[in-house]
């Protein structure tokens, strides 16, 4: 890339002792076929294994577009997502964990459609779900939550991160406020890009996210996600057009989850718990109604 051009879109890439699949992340980048100026930001997060070596080999290979980031310091997820991202150059940027695979024509479709449509600030795809062994084993679904203003984002936040784009203009103080010890920073990010623009969605396959054991949606406390996700509805009261009602309602549905998980689990009065939580906001909805029914006949 002449050094001189304007960079139209920054990719970032944060891993962390990810060997395994760093190569497939940045060989699914670097071969995309994209006609605008572009560079790549990896945030190695103090790696122990062999992934700084990795990253190192490609830039050295590719030193006009690679930029490596080196932590000496573990940041944690979510800031070394917000730490490479500060140094994004572009007008748009797209994010990629360093786990995850981008298909040949995903960011020039990505670029197109925001030029295209200058009243969204992010645009994101469906994407294959992938194991271990990159096998498919499912994909997501166009859903209505994942498109449309902050209420919508709110009520149904199920955006995969790895499958966004959005305008840089969007990283405003909210944004950099995001606390680094939240274990999940995706759901406050999309309702803060709400803030500049809708969400809006390319209804095909543009990419694979890869869910293994180790990941952190596996490997995580589901207590710590569950009180990051409370947190994110909390601060949903910061943003401009977030309504009450909307939030009760995402509320509802997070306390859902743990009657589901502790139903499972046959802890009946932990389950009973959740579900009051969740009936004080939204009495009455299908889920409320029917895990009411199943807990009543416990």
């Amino acid at each position: 890339m002449d050094k001189k051009q304007t960079i139209k879109l920054s990719v970032t890439v944060i891993t962390y002792n990810q060997e395994n699949f760093i190569r497939q992340t940045l060989d699914s980048i670097v071969t995309q076929e994209l006609d605008v100026p572009f560079e790549i930001i990896i945030g190695d997060d103090a790696s122990t294994d062999k992934t700084p070596q990795i990253i190192k080999e490609y830039a050295d290979k590719y030193p006009e577009l690679i930029k490596p980031i080196y932590r000496k310091n573990n940041l944690g997820h979510t800031g070394n997502y917000i730490e490479t991202t500060k140094e994004a150059k572009g007008e748009y940027i797209a994010h990629l964990d360093g786990d995850d695979l981008m298909l040949p024509t995903k960011l020039q479709k990505q670029v197109d459609f925001l030029d295209e449509h200058p009243e969204c600030s992010m645009v994101h795809h469906i994407v294959h779900l992938i194991d271990k062994q990159g096998n498919i084993t499912g994909k997501t679904k166009a859903r209505k939550g994942t498109v449309g203003g902050i209420n919508n984002i709110i009520v149904r936040n199920n955006i995969v991160n790895s499958s966004n784009m959005f305008r840089k203009i969007s990283l405003d103080e909210h944004f950099y406020n995001i606390p680094y010890s939240l274990m999940l920073h995706d759901p406050l990010a999309h309702m803060i890009k709400t803030q500049y623009g809708k969400v809006c969605l390319i209804p095909e396959v543009l990419g694979s996210y890869r869910v293994y054991s180790e990941s952190i949606f596996k490997s995580g406390s589901q207590y710590r996600l569950f009180n990051a996700l409370l947190y994110t509805m909390d601060y949903a009261k910061n943003l401009k057009g977030a309504s009450n009602e909307a939030i009760k309602k995402g509320r509802s549905i997070l306390y859902l989850t743990r009657v589901r998980l502790h139903y499972k689990k046959k802890n009946f009065t932990r389950a009973k718990y959740y579900l009051k939580l969740a009936r004080d906001l939204v009495p009455y909805s299908y889920d409320s109604c029917r895990f009411a029914l199943k807990l009543w006949i416990k």
